[in-house]
């Protein structure tokens, strides 16, 4: 879903409020292939799922030609979001405009918990070489789910985010300087770190010293998976005392959750989303960077690999 006054990304909505999700890049809750629909060629990709006790909701803004942090959530048949780390998924993907039959590329998704233990997601990783329509192949199985199903979701070009290994915008975030340290001022974190609000991201860049930039609104995130995500952010800043970190609430303050108007870095950036993390390496370039919820594994990793 894209950026816009009292805007939400819904597929993180649906996640938490047990409503029926859509947007983005993803496919329709209740589109798809299930036992009833129709199972042949690339129209089995955008049947409804019918008889089906859980099914996929695709829930990355952007898939793009090339390597993709992929994210499904998973829903009930109630509609209702499935929280089971012991519920295996994997996807098999198949590029439409080629075959619906023979898979181009598969792989284990990894679950991770958003809000332990009340809502998770899973991730994984996938590569596309051409733009167009895709279909994902969804089989789940273990803890009480037993299920095959498929889905569609687009492929494009580009991201609007920057790519990794692009340079990062260099623009001037919100810092504690400009509000004599008034932190509320910038920032709806209940107790923000002070450190997170040092530099702005052109001053980080400008040190050309690696930092990660969280874009995140713990008061306003219609899923709540903001606050967790930049919690998450925070605990992990713990074990990189000499690496920057930064943190940008994406609307303008003072705001109302029925007045919600974007900063300029969500334009400069291209965020469809948030909340958003981004790691920059010492040259100023993307070196990675995580849709919605990310596991302290996960940035972990990125950072180590700087």
């Amino acid at each position: 879903m894209t950026w816009r006054r009292r805007a939400f990304p819904i597929l993180w909505l649906a996640l938490s409020l047990v409503a029926a999700a859509c947007g983005g890049s993803g496919s329709d809750p209740g589109e798809g292939a299930g036992a009833d629909g129709d199972t042949s060629g690339a129209a089995s990709f955008n049947q409804p799922f019918t008889d089906a006790k859980h099914y996929p909701v695709i829930a990355s803004s952007e898939i793009v030609v090339g390597k993709n942090r992929f994210l499904v959530g998973l829903l009930d048949d109630k509609d209702a979001p499935v929280a089971n780390p012991d519920i295996d998924m994997h996807i098999s993907f198949f590029d439409l405009a080629e075959s619906a039959e023979e898979p181009v590329s598969e792989t284990d998704m990894r679950f991770i918990w958003t809000q332990k233990p009340f809502q998770g997601i899973y991730v994984g990783q996938a590569e596309f070489d051409s733009a167009g329509e895709w279909g994902a192949e969804v089989t789940l199985r273990g803890g009480g789910a037993d299920e095959r199903l498929r889905s569609g979701f687009e492929v494009t070009e580009e991201a609007s985010t920057p790519a990794l290994g692009d340079p990062a915008p260099p623009i001037d975030t919100p810092v504690a300087a400009d509000v004599d340290g008034r932190l509320k001022k910038i920032s709806t974190d209940p107790k923000p770190d002070p450190d997170f609000y040092r530099l702005s991201v052109a001053d980080a860049i400008e040190a050309r010293e690696p930092f990660v930039v969280v874009f995140a609104t713990p008061k306003f995130c219609a899923s709540q998976t903001c606050g967790p995500t930049l919690q998450i952010v925070k605990q992990v800043a713990r074990d990189f005392p000499k690496m920057n970190f930064i943190h940008v609430e994406p609307y303008k303050l003072p705001a109302d959750a029925g007045n919600l108007e974007p900063v300029p870095s969500v334009t400069e950036w291209g965020l469809p989303t948030e909340p958003w993390v981004f790691v920059v390496d010492g040259k100023g370039a993307v070196a990675a960077k995580f849709e919605g919820a990310v596991s302290v594994p996960e940035l972990d990793t990125a950072l180590s690999r700087l």
